[in-house]
């Protein structure tokens, strides 16, 4: 009998020395993969040639400069351009959604007034700002379309394509 319980004794300290044996173990290996792969990472970047950009060469630029200034002349291409940008919570996209379909149709009033519902949920939605300073110049009211792309312009979490976006109204004549 107690040949069994040292037995029994036995195992368990074997078992539980063979288990803090083989997380030692694998936490060793871990930390060596993960040094063997930042220094194959390093070596890396160090064979990279540093050759300078020429802009000249890069037909990206040239489409966006297009682009842009399709923004700045063309009104319909830049509605659709604000049509693609969605707001961050849902309960703000479904109201522009509503307001969208009434852009649309041409109740500029509607939409307007449904933006405006809006603004009153969230005052942190450059998609929201967007359309308002849009559908203001649509309504030949550019000072109300310029201090909706200024205010648009205050919040911190805006996208890069919508500040551009903002500052066409802002600039507008």
């Amino acid at each position: 009998m107690q040949k069994r319980s040292k037995m029994k004794a036995t195992k368990k300290i074997l078992f539980k020395l063979r288990k803090v044996l083989k997380s030692y173990f694998f936490k060793e290996i871990k930390y060596l993969v993960l040094a063997f792969l930042f220094l194959l990472n390093m070596s890396a970047c160090s064979l990279l040639e540093k050759k300078p950009i020429q802009i000249d060469e890069i037909e990206e630029v040239e489409e966006f400069s297009s682009s842009l200034t399709t923004l700045l002349v063309d009104r319909q291409f830049l509605k659709n351009e604000i049509l693609h940008i969605h707001a961050g919570t849902p309960s703000i996209q479904r109201i522009i959604s509503e307001s969208d379909i009434f852009w649309k149709e041409g109740k500029l009033k509607r939409a307007s007034t449904t933006l405006e519902r809006a603004l009153r949920i969230s005052k942190n939605e450059g998609s929201v700002y967007l359309r308002l300073a849009h559908i203001r110049m649509e309504e030949k009211k550019p000072d109300e379309s310029r201090a909706f792309a200024s205010r648009g312009l205050l919040i911190d979490d805006l996208s890069s394509w919508e500040r551009v976006l903002m500052n066409i109204y802002l600039n507008a004549e």
